[in-house]
């Protein structure tokens, strides 16, 4: 089978992938000199916290930075915050760590993102390519820091670290201000990792609120999801012109099964929607069915027929990035691994010179990888119609007779 989904890939994708589309939201801006600004603001999906935005208003789109806004808030979405201070530029990624206290810093401004706040502090983070941060404000004071966390190696201890939670007692002072008869919030502290689980846990406690209802966005979002399809699976077997091979004179076969499918989708943005992690386990099953020689160059003697049936289950981790992106119509690209685990029955070949039936005739493999692509669309945010293809992978294990399987699979996925 010629690889045409690489031709036809590229045809697809460049008219959608060449039209700038727009996301705006209801929003505000608050410029340098106190005015609010109300509009649309283009919605992106962000990685990490963004330099500028496009806003929309009485007067047309109007893209602002930290040069000239303030603050900007997505209704029912995400709050961003200027800031103007010292930002950590110490690693603390583990595979780029350096030998002993790194405290550089710089001095910076930019958007900082609000996780939670409330009267008495406010909780930020700020992502760039580096690392992420968390920094808090004393709203009484007005005063933002950094919440401060180290890691590196311990000079002449080879590859031992040492972590320092500044950011424990940076906490703990806030705590003995506005909370200092919690004995269970001091504990929390004591405790905590950096994270925005329960730093932002904390935050909530500092500001003695019980239950938070504000929407601060900018949460993953985890949806299941379940489907049906078809799964049609081209066999392809190694030409057998020589001795010592199973058979020879095999025929490309098709089979075609049902499949059903069901998984998680996760959202890291769900308020933008364009990336989908997803993770999927799909059932179905495959026939390699063929009337074969096995005799090498003797085409008088009748021909034998070889049968296997695989029960498949397919694991496939998956990325899911929407090309064209609306509330109700969704193009997308998804592209992954999948590892095949495989129960065969029959694996016998009937003989039609001896009239014999052989079993295990072949070893076949029980676990196979591939590559999947797929296209689709998404409709009303829930029915997902979609094909794939998925790159070769050996049923045998043998390395001088190889049949090869690769699918095409379509069908229909409902998000709940």
């Amino acid at each position: 089978m010629k690889p045409y989904y690489k031709l036809l890939l590229p045809a697809l994708l460049l008219p959608l992938s060449s039209v700038a589309q727009s996301n705006y939201k209801p929003g505000y801006v608050v410029t340098l000199k106190g005015d609010t600004l109300r509009g649309e603001i283009n919605q992106k999906e962000w990685f990490g916290n963004p330099k500028s935005i496009e806003f929309r208003g009485t007067a047309g789109v109007k893209t602002y930075s930290v040069d000239n806004i303030s603050y900007f808030e997505l209704l029912n979405s995400s709050i961003y915050q200027r800031y103007s201070g010292e930002i950590s530029m110490d690693e603390t990624n583990t595979s780029k760590l350096q030998t002993g206290i790194d405290s550089t810093k710089k001095q910076d401004v930019v958007f900082l993102r609000v996780e939670q706040n409330g009267d008495n502090v406010t909780l930020y983070s700020y992502i760039d390519a580096k690392k992420t941060r968390f920094f808090i404000a004393d709203n009484k004071t007005g005063q933002v820091k950094e919440l401060v966390y180290r890691i590196y190696y311990l000079p002449d201890h080879g590859v031992q670290t040492r972590s320092e939670n500044i950011y424990i007692p940076q906490l703990y002072d806030l705590a003995i201000k506005y909370n200092p008869t919690s004995e269970k919030l001091k504990t929390e502290i004591e405790n905590a990792s950096y994270s925005l689980p329960d730093l932002k846990s904390i935050s909530q406690k500092l500001n003695n609120i019980t239950v938070d209802k504000k929407t601060y966005g900018g949460k993953s979002a985890w949806k299941f999801f379940a489907g049906v399809g078809v799964n049609a699976t081209l066999f392809t077997t190694s030409p057998g012109t020589s001795q010592g091979t199973k058979f020879y004179n095999a025929k490309n076969t098709t089979s075609v099964y049902p499949a059903v499918a069901a998984g998680v989708n996760l959202y890291p943005n769900p308020s933008v929607g364009k990336l989908v992690v997803r993770g999927e386990i799909m059932v179905t099953g495959a026939a390699y069915k063929n009337s074969v020689d096995l005799y090498f160059n003797q085409p008088d003697i009748p021909k034998s027929d070889f049968n296997v049936k695989e029960f498949l289950i397919i694991v496939n981790p998956q990325v899911i990035y929407n090309i064209y992106n609306t509330n109700n119509f969704k193009f997308f690209i998804d592209a992954g691994i999948s590892y095949t685990f495989v129960k065969t029955t029959g694996n016998s070949i009937y003989n039609s010179h001896l009239q014999t039936t052989t079993y295990n005739y072949l070893s076949l493999s029980s676990g196979l990888i591939s590559f999947p692509i797929k296209l689709g669309v998404t409709l009303d945010k829930k029915v997902d119609i979609y094909v794939s293809y998925s790159t070769p992978a050996a049923i045998t294990n043998s390395k001088n007779y190889t049949i090869n399987a690769n699918s095409i699979k379509a069908g229909i996925n409902y998000e709940f």
